[in-house]
């Protein structure tokens, strides 16, 4: 076999165009004599520094169109068996032009060292460059799981162009157990790109749609230490840029991070994710079918977490440092991200027309996006609280600023610890700001709420809001149809005898002043040097301070 010799010597780049005589219709064309007289030619080539190889689906026996799982078998091992080869005679870019093909990659086992065994495999230091012509497709199937291509354990990869088919509409969703012999009905786990413990890795321009699962994926190789450390022989997901991706009709989520570090997500379209109605059968039990499954996000950041039997965390798989920017939500049908289970995170310059959620994150921006409501029934960002056994806050150091929402019910709802909401425009929403119970330190400070609903409110509080600690609501403009401020039930259970609340230099605004600044049962909450054209009606409440207010009757 040719060694690379003379590879630094020259930057001249050659393309390799490799002719099999063999019938483009004979599934048996590439025997093993005949495949070995391909790759001899292959290592007899003059190799130089940056090659380049077209791959030519037919000289190589890839059959096109639908055919059997023989056939599409056949087709995953030649491809990989020509990038196997390729790596070991140092070309380390392979082109795809026109191609559409089906590959045979279904497993029944969640395993990823399996998934990866069974799925067209991109190595390391090697450029996969796919055409907008490149149709590579899950040969239909009736497994819950599998992976359509990987990048396992390697580094320096780029993938480019081409599109991803999963066989979501041609999927049999027949009951089924994977090789545990654990239930796997929701055939939840059929994968088109899984990113598993590799480093610097490329993902530009690839079409991916109609995954039975989701549609871009990350994960470790294995499962971490319990205190966040890989240990000895596992790898993780770090610095990666996906870009320019479309993500379309994937029926769990469009883009899972399960475990990652330094992941960059910038212009990208995904939409239509986990779209479909449930079925039921008549004793009630889910029928699963091309229907979405759970959870059905655009982007899921959600790291696998336990608790031991004493309630302590155990972090087996962490997400840090992700960045999701310049790209377009659309259709999705349970929102569009979730901020599951991660840390520093950055949301920036988006486009939604559902929501962004959480469970537990914390260090989160979400700057300079824009909120277009499909539904007026939703909110755009909601940030709950979620304490651990030992009372500690998990979702904390959130910024929320510079974003403009229009049309939802609620525009932006606060809890958790360390909180600013600044700098953002709300228009035309039911309420512009939702307090939530377990608010400490929230920092609420230039925001526009302006709504021309025939019911729209600024602040507001959901029922028995109690634990707000330390929250300031300062430059605010406020404009709306009813009540600029409407309590109800809070703070009522406070012990504290001091303000815990504050609104100072704001504006209030009602175009009915029948409408006033209404508290009804609520504590502890003060109103400094604001402006209204209303005036305060105050029922059932203690401890409300009023200094030098400018209100009119």
């Amino acid at each position: 076999m040719v060694k690379n010799k003379g590879f630094f010597m020259s930057i001249i780049v050659i393309t390799l165009t490799l002719v099999c005589g063999a019938s483009n219709n004979n599934l048996f064309a590439h025997t093993k004599v005949g495949f070995d007289n391909l790759i001899n030619e292959l290592e007899n080539k003059a190799i130089i520094k940056d090659t380049i190889f077209v791959f030519e689906p037919k000289r190589w026996g890839i059959v096109e169109g639908k055919v059997s799982d023989e056939i599409a078998l056949n087709n995953r091992n030649i491809l990989n068996s020509v990038m196997a080869e390729l790596k070991k005679v140092g070309i380390n870019t392979m082109k795809i032009g026109v191609m559409d093909a089906y590959f045979k990659v279904d497993v029944n086992s969640i395993n990823r060292q399996t998934n990866f065994d069974a799925s067209i495999q991109v190595p390391s230091d090697f450029n996969l460059v796919m055409s907008d012509g490149t149709y590579i497709r899950v040969q239909p199937n009736s497994e819950a799981t599998y992976t359509l291509m990987t990048v396992y354990l390697k580094d320096n990869t780029t993938i480019t162009g081409g599109h991803l088919v999963g066989d979501r509409f041609e999927h049999d969703y027949s009951p089924t157990k994977d090789n545990h012999n654990v239930s796997r009905d929701e055939h939840g786990w059929g994968f088109l790109l899984w990113i598993i413990g590799s480093e610097n890795i490329v993902i530009d321009n690839v079409h991916l749609s109609k995954a039975t699962g989701d549609g871009l994926v990350f994960h470790s190789k294995t499962l971490r230490n319990t205190d966040g450390t890989l240990g000895p022989t596992n790898r993780e997901v770090n610095n990666v840029l996906v870009k320019n991706l479309t993500i379309d009709e994937c029926r769990r989520n469009g883009l899972s991070v399960l475990d990652g570090r330094n992941i960059t997500i910038d212009n990208c379209n995904i939409t239509n994710t986990g779209n479909g109605s449930q079925a039921y059968d008549a004793n009630g039990a889910k029928i699963f079918s091309a229907s979405g499954v759970a959870p059905k996000y655009g982007i899921d950041l959600e790291a696998i977490r336990t608790r031991d039997d004493n309630g302590i965390l155990e972090e087996t798989a962490l997400i840090e440092n992700i960045t999701v920017k310049n790209s377009n939500f659309t259709g999705n049908t349970s929102g569009d991200i979730v901020l599951y289970t991660a840390s520093h995170v950055i949301v920036e310059n988006n486009y939604f027309d559902k929501w962004i959620s959480n469970k537990a994150s914390d260090n989160v921006k979400i700057t300079n996006n824009i909120f277009e409501s499909r539904d007026p029934s939703y909110f755009a960002i909601a940030v709950n609280s979620f304490k651990d056994p030992f009372g500690k806050e998990l979702n904390h150091d959130y910024l929320i600023s510079g974003n403009t929402v229009t049309n939802y019910s609620v525009g932006i709802r606060v809890a958790g610890e360390n909180q600013e909401v600044s700098n953002n425009t709300i228009i035309d929403c039911t309420t512009g700001i939702y307090f939530v119970s377990n608010l400490i330190n929230g920092n609420f400070k230039n925001n526009k709420i302006n709504s021309s609903l025939s019911v729209s409110y600024g602040y507001r509080n959901f029922r028995n809001s109690n634990n707000l600690e330390n929250v300031i609501v300062s430059n605010e403009l406020i404009n709306v149809r009813h009540r600029p401020i409407s309590f109800i039930d809070i703070l009522n259970l406070s012990n504290s005898g001091t303000p815990q609340i504050t609104f100072q230099n704001c504006n209030f605004t009602t175009s009915s002043t029948n409408f006033k600044l209404y508290i009804n049962k609520g504590k502890n909450i003060k109103f400094q040097n604001n402006y209204s054209n209303t005036s305060f009606d105050i029922i059932n409440s203690e401890n409300i301070v009023l200094i030098n207010n400018d209100t009119f009757n």
